[in-house]
């Protein structure tokens, strides 16, 4: 049913993933589908010549093969630069989605607060602007 799913991590906040990781790692089995874990980083330029992409890349890279390792699934890894920094970061999640060719995406959620009611939260922005099938985690 679906051959690529897109996962977005935050490196810093792996521990609040593991319902997410868990549910994309079973369906990727039952599905013999790949997964593709997503970390979106600002592309604030600095004094170095590397961009904080380029020092998450390695990271993350490590981050999908245990996840391959742990599941017995197909794995890969993204940085995806953030073109706007006033945008809602699930816009650069829908287009690593789209890149991809990803026909789901499992994310995380966290118990809405204040600001979600005034702002979109990054789940909900994707869930309802995503093409691709969205399965949000709490």
């Amino acid at each position: 049913m679906y051959s690529r799913i897109l996962v977005p991590v935050d490196l810093d906040n792996a521990d609040k993933l593991s319902k997410a990781l868990l549910l994309a790692g079973r369906t990727a089995q039952e599905n013999d589908a790949e997964v593709v874990y997503v970390d979106v980083v600002d592309a604030v330029p600095t004094s170095s010549a590397r961009t904080e992409g380029d020092r998450l890349a390695a990271r993350l890279k490590e981050f999908a093969a245990n996840q391959a390792k742990e599941y017995g699934i197909k794995a890969s890894d993204h940085v995806a630069l953030r073109s706007d920094l006033h945008l809602n970061v699930g816009s650069d999640l829908i287009k690593a989605a789209k890149e991809a060719d990803c026909d789901l995406i499992v994310m995380a959620s966290h118990m809405p607060g204040l600001k979600d009611h005034i702002l979109s939260s990054n789940s909900g922005y994707v869930a309802s602007h995503a093409p691709m099938t969205v399965y949000v985690v709490r």
